[in-house]
């Protein structure tokens, strides 16, 4: 008995401390799970206009490409204060051409609408991002293996999956995990399993 009261106090107690030191990165998570669960309404997103010019003579079928180029060598620094650098290079490599006025091209994709002219280089831009400190913590929630931030995440979904074990052997009695807790357990697995059914059915 004394020991099944050992393990659910060393359970509670490193239940507790996780808790107070993964605080930051849970607020970061929930947020950004929020609002990137909320994106296709718009939410927090503005947009930027920027004028900058580039080469000229660039054709429709180079110009993704060129931009990219000349985006490297500082000629949309604006931008690049508003989102990551892979983020814009990302939306510049979606850009479909929608149309030539004499010498003018149009591109467009949903986040980015680019209005440029053959014989002056004049380029303008329209861009629509998160503003920069939120698209931060939206890169990190979207991380990959590439970026520091990846070994983190790592750490943290396995303390997730140990707040979501420890409540089996943290609570005992009639609030524990064999009456009321496996009760409450399977109600959650349920809904869940309702929702995924509902969302991709």
């Amino acid at each position: 008995m004394s020991k099944k009261k050992s393990l659910s106090n060393k359970a509670r107690s490193l239940h507790r401390d996780l808790g107070y030191f993964f605080i930051g990165i849970s607020l970061i998570y929930a947020i950004t799970g929020f609002i990137l669960s909320a994106r296709g309404l718009g939410w927090f997103k503005y947009e930027y206009t920027f004028q900058t010019n580039i080469s000229k003579n660039i054709s429709s079928d180079d110009f993704k490409e060129k931009l990219i180029s000349e985006a490297k060598i500082g000629k949309l620094d604006y931008i690049y204060k508003v989102g990551s650098k892979s983020t814009v290079e990302k939306n510049i490599s979606r850009l479909n051409f929608v149309k030539q006025e004499n010498s003018t091209l149009f591109f467009d994709y949903k986040y980015m609408h680019i209005i440029y002219n053959q014989t002056s280089g004049e380029t303008n831009i329209k861009y629509i991002s998160y503003p920069a400190f939120l698209q931060m913590f939206i890169n990190s929630h979207l991380s990959t293996n590439n970026r520091a931030w990846y070994y983190l995440a790592m750490v943290y979904s396995i303390v997730l999956a140990f707040f979501a074990l420890s409540a089996i052997v943290m609570v005992k009695g009639k609030y524990g995990f064999k009456k009321r807790g496996f009760l409450l357990m399977l109600t959650g697995i349920f809904t869940v399993v309702i929702f995924l059914a509902l969302s991709f059915s």
